[in-house]
């Protein structure tokens, strides 16, 4: 035998004795205690045990983000007063990094971790702690040793007298207050409300569903978990069960709403505290539960391979954000229509309302839909002024180029399939295996549903900045698109036919929100618009032609009561606190109002795929409403 070949033999023989002599060492244990007992502090006590640790060099790692929230936010920046221990007495701790610290322990023993957390942002990506109640979330709290990621993690709360918990980590003997994650990526994606919180519950198909409301607002419970559970049930339907045993929602009512952030078997959703009525504002509320419990199987499960298991150390970039978010912004409204909780009306004027915020942004016609999600790291989370005019959201562009490739796949297919087939078949292949996909998979598989190309589409509308025709896309469903204005003119008795006009409307191009005191200030200058060069986000307003504007409504009607497109006035402001005046000529305006409405000559094709797609019969009178 040569002698590379005997080299050989020797190495593998050295490995596997190495793999064997691993496979013998014992496998630490992790065990945290999260002490919430001085809420008033706002300061979480942390203690880490971990028990039959190697002798050697340890680190201790934060993550630096938390998964459904893209943004570098350095939780490590919280975390104070560390103190590491072995057998009871200190070791020294040294930094390594901006959220990793390092240890030295000299034999196999029990190791302990002491530190606090600060904790006072209310929001769903982080953490909270104040008299009323604790929430974390685990990215912020929970270290990470070395690389162990796949061993189980224990988790004791000890929390004041009269408070209980609502957490997705299961619980272990039946102690309410501990609870194991098989790994440390479920620690991380299991937050935990801890408090007096109501909890209500129901269930589907035999799994326990909970509610846990931290706050008070004009909410009626009843409805609540009964249009939670009817959720629950159309999304159910469309994937064909629940991968889960149980599953908690955690709604957070204060004066402000934060959004809402997904897990594995659990979601936050915080919403403002009177947002449950009239039912305009409650539509809102459904639609940020439908769309985070979605994100169930959208994002959770089906995902590109780049989404999971996680890098929590650096940013984790893929170009489809626009699937991932904006088709579950597309797919969380459907489902709402299909459970009977949006009728055909509001569907389609929600639907309408997002096509008039898309063709306001003039980033449309600058980043695509495939930049967007690339780039979300550092633009969609960290806006500026001029953001309007160079980035587009994928949330947005993402649900209405959804919608249109649903008609379009039900077209082609003679409505056998939609775009819910494509993500069935991407969970099923891939999701349901606790696996990513490569991002070609994506077109490939509505390819593979159509029977047919989307080449041209996706270069179009998600890797280019073609404007999307939605009037084709809508026509195929026996749709149409009307853009008008609101009438200036109309008097609160005029009829509803006078309320609006074809007729375009002149435009200042800016944005105008309140400053201190009051005062007009510019927030964005769009670049479509005349005042792009001229007028800067900061600027006060105080004049048009030499006469005060007060309020945002004086300064419209001053516009479209007073001038015509194509005049010429004279704008006073205050920049850095210098008075100018400029000169511009006023724009069209864009459409404040868009509405889609049926065809009266749809054809019998175009009725049945609109029936196909909304689950609701063709009635014209009442989509016209």
């Amino acid at each position: 035998m040569p002698c590379h070949e005997y080299l050989g033999v020797f190495w593998k023989a050295w490995i596997r004795i190495q793999d064997a002599e691993e496979s013998l060492l014992p496998t630490p244990t992790f065990h945290f205690t999260v002490d919430c007992r001085e809420p008033g502090y706002h300061v979480y006590h942390m203690t880490l045990t971990v028990a039959g640790l190697p002798a050697g060099k340890h680190t201790l790692t934060l993550p630096v983000w938390t998964p459904g929230a893209y943004e570098v936010q350095d939780f490590a920046r919280h975390v104070f007063n560390m103190h590491v221990e072995m057998d009871e007495k200190p070791l020294e701790v040294y930094h390594l990094g901006k959220s990793q610290w390092g240890f030295d322990t000299y034999g196999e023993s029990q190791v302990t971790v002491r530190y606090q957390v600060y904790a006072d942002e209310l929001g769903v990506d982080t953490s909270h702690l104040d008299q009323s109640h604790a929430y974390f979330n685990g990215a912020q709290l929970f270290f990470l040793v070395d690389d162990y990621k796949d061993q189980p993690y224990d988790v004791l709360i000890q929390a004041p007298p009269g408070w209980h918990v609502s957490t997705g980590l299961d619980v272990v003997e039946g102690n309410p207050f501990h609870y194991r994650a098989r790994d440390y990526d479920i620690l991380i994606d299991s937050p935990a409300e801890i408090g007096t919180h109501r909890v209500l519950t129901f269930t589907v198909d035999q799994k326990p569903h909970h509610i846990a409301i931290w706050g008070h607002g004009n909410e009626d419970a009843e409805k609540l978990t009964h249009d939670v559970e009817a959720i629950v049930q159309a999304q159910r339907d469309l994937f064909g069960g629940l991968p889960y045993d149980h599953y908690t929602f955690i709604l957070h009512l204060s004066d402000r709403g934060t959004g809402g952030l997904e897990h594995l078997n659990s979601t936050t959703c915080g919403t403002g505290r009177f947002a449950y009525r009239p039912r305009k504002k409650y539509r809102h509320v459904l639609q940020l539960i439908s769309h985070e419990f979605f994100h169930l199987w959208n994002v959770k499960r089906i995902h590109p391979e780049m989404l999971g298991p996680f890098d929590y150390n650096r940013e984790v970039y893929t170009h489809l954000l626009w699937a991932m978010e904006g088709f579950t912004d597309y797919f969380a409204t459907l489902t709402l229509r299909y459970a009977e909780l949006f009728n055909t009306k509001e569907y389609l004027d929600n639907l309408a309302d997002n096509i008039k915020a898309y063709e306001k942004k003039p980033g449309r016609l600058v980043q695509s839909l495939a930049e967007s999600s690339f780039d979300t790291w550092i633009k969609l989370y960290k806006p500026d002024a001029d953001s309007p005019n160079r980035t587009i959201s994928y949330y947005l562009k993402g649900d209405l180029v959804g919608t249109c490739l649903d008609l379009e796949i039900r077209r082609r297919t003679n409505r056998q399939y939609g775009l819910d087939e494509v993500l069935r078949r991407l969970y099923d292949r891939y999701g349901a295996h606790g696996i990513g996909f490569p991002e070609s998979v994506y077109q490939e598989t509505v390819e593979e549903v159509a029977g047919s190309s989307f080449e041209e589409f996706f270069q179009a509308y998600i890797n280019g900045t073609t404007p999307v025709p939605f009037e084709t896309f809508l026509g195929y469903a026996g749709l149409r698109l009307e853009r008008s204005y609101k009438n200036p003119n109309a008097d609160d008795d005029d009829t509803k036919d006078k309320k609006t006009t074809g007729q375009p409307l002149p435009w200042l191009g800016v944005d105008i929100g309140t400053g201190d005191h009051q005062t007009l200030v510019v927030k964005v200058s769009y670049t479509s618009g005349p005042a792009a060069d001229k007028l800067n986000p900061g600027d006060q307003l105080l004049a048009i032609n030499g006469y005060q504007v007060k309020t945002e409504e004086d300064l419209k009607d001053r516009i479209t009561l007073d001038h015509a497109i194509g005049d010429t006035i004279e704008v006073s402001y205050f920049r850095r606190g210098r008075l100018e005046t400029v000169s511009l000529v006023l724009g069209t305006a864009p459409p404040d109002e868009v509405k889609i409405l049926p065809e009266e000559n749809a054809t019998e094709d175009q009725k049945a795929l609109y029936e196909a797609w909304l689950r609701a019969p063709w009635k014209p009178e009442e989509t016209a409403q």
